[in-house]
């Protein structure tokens, strides 16, 4: 009896500080909310709900300048701003002015250190032509609201800046062209990011020669078609979505990240150690000009070359290929459902499975007969082709891998085989007799230049007159 008596008292004083120390935290948090900037045990509310506008600038010299006169003179070729974490924008406003604002709202609690921590300089540089705008934004301690925005305002009818705009960011989120009367054309947009940070080319983004975005992790999204020169994004695993893209080349460098591009019209390389990459049509070569270890990437048509030496376990599927075609992995499976011109394809223990459609007249370029038109082989994987067209020369070798071979019947052809250690099978169409492990069947026309030549040391083999 004693011992509960004793325990009900030790629950009542436990319950006691329970309520004194919330009391105490509801009294600090009345006096920090209906006091900002008061200070308590080193902590205070922080509250700011304002815009700073900034319409003037000096140089090195210490000469004073409008900024729209800067502009409007034509001596600004690069807009740099650097940031902790506010959002960086331009917009065309309905102003007379080029300007700069530093508006939103922020509320938190901050700690004595950073009480002051929000502040702005800026210069120019006549030398080098560009403006320069560093912004620091309250770094809390404990944020409940935290919009802070850098926007540089155009009038309307400033269309075309001709700048370089570049934006350095620790984490604030990049936007271009995301209001309804944007209008105005960039001549290069460079965004380089320590962290997480969103980078969004809205509906009227405009930028005539070239994209440079390096963004770590957070999101990458263009809402519209992209017409520019140079195209070149690196990311370790960022979300990447595009809409069509017009440019000279396309460069992709990512450690992970999900990529969907929409068609692209243009060169495009891309390095990816993991991952997933889905692109639409490519207009132009596919290379791979780094080493790629286990991203797969998907694409529906190319119009040029692909020519991935270093895929390694990568997997590769490609809808149709009307150039050349030049692809070595070590385990990963490569998948050609149209193959209308030269390719070669080399894996250790991956799967080939390649449907030929060769076109004649997309194999040109100094094209030696002998080389094979199509040339697939593997150490110990998988070959599945089917061949809809068989013209001149083409290979099929494996070690101890699987062949799958099949064409059709109404192809004139030479069927040469080697298949060491097991004899292949072989449908009725081509032979009715015994298969031997070695020999050479004509199809159709005895004169033909046309031949499939394949070599199997000790795997299984089978082939098909029947596509």
């Amino acid at each position: 009896m004693k011992s509960k008596t004793v325990s009900r008292g030790i629950l009542y004083y436990i319950f006691l500080l329970i309520a004194v120390v919330v009391g105490v935290l509801c009294i600090i948090g009345a006096i920090l909310l209906l006091s900002p900037g008061t200070e308590i045990f080193g902590i205070s509310y922080y509250n700011r709900f304002d815009t700073t506008n900034i319409t003037t600038v000096a140089d090195e010299n210490q000469q004073s300048y409008e900024i729209d006169q800067l502009f409007d003179s034509g001596r600004v070729d690069v807009v740099n701003v650097t940031t902790n974490h506010a959002d960086v924008t331009i917009q065309n406003r309905e102003s007379v002015r080029i300007q700069f604002f530093i508006e939103g709202a922020v509320t938190g609690i901050v700690t004595s250190e950073n009480k002051n921590s929000f502040n702005y300089s800026i210069s120019y540089s006549a030398q080098t032509r560009t403006l320069n705008l560093d912004v620091t934004a309250p770094i809390l301690l404990l944020t409940f609201n935290n919009s802070m925005e850098v926007v540089l305002s155009l009038p309307y009818e400033f269309v075309d800046t001709n700048i370089d705009f570049v934006v350095n960011t620790q984490s604030g989120d990049v936007s271009v062209g995301n209001h309804e009367r944007d209008t105005y054309t960039l001549n290069s947009l460079t965004v380089n990011a320590e962290n997480s940070s969103n980078v969004l080319l809205g509906n009227h983004a405009n930028v005539k020669n070239e994209i440079n975005l390096n963004v770590p992790s957070g999101e990458i999204r263009f809402n519209t078609d992209v017409v520019t020169g140079e195209l070149n994004i690196t990311s370790e695993s960022a979300r990447i979505r595009t809409s069509d893209i017009e440019a000279q080349n396309v460069k992709l460098v990512t450690q992970g990240s999900s990529v969907n591009m929409n068609n692209i019209q243009g060169n495009f390389d891309y390095s990816a150690r993991r991952g997933v990459i889905i692109v639409g049509d490519i207009t132009g070569n596919l290379t791979c000009s780094e080493e790629v270890v286990i991203a797969n990437i998907t694409v529906g048509t190319v119009d040029g070359n692909v020519i991935l030496p270093n895929a390694e376990s990568s997997n590769i599927t490609i809808e149709a290929l009307n150039g050349r075609g030049d692809i070595t992995t070590t385990s990963g499976n490569v998948t050609i459902r149209s193959a209308n011109a030269i390719l070669e394809v080399q894996t250790q223990s991956g799967k080939i499975d390649v449907t030929v459609d060769t076109n004649p007249t997309l194999i040109t370029g100094g094209y030696e007969e002998e080389l094979g038109v199509i040339n697939l082989e593997t150490q110990s994987g998988e070959i599945a082709i089917n061949f809809a067209n068989v013209y001149l020369q083409n290979y099929i070798t494996t070690t101890s891998g699987t062949i799958n071979c099949a064409f059709s019947a109404s192809n004139n052809l030479v069927l040469s085989y080697d298949c060491t250690n097991n004899a292949p099978t072989l449908s009725t169409g081509i032979t009715t007799g015994e298969v031997q492990n070695q020999g050479e069947y004509t199809i159709g026309n005895s004169s033909t230049r046309n031949k499939i030549t394949i070599k199997n040391t000790d795997g299984r083999t089978s082939i098909s007159d029947t596509y």
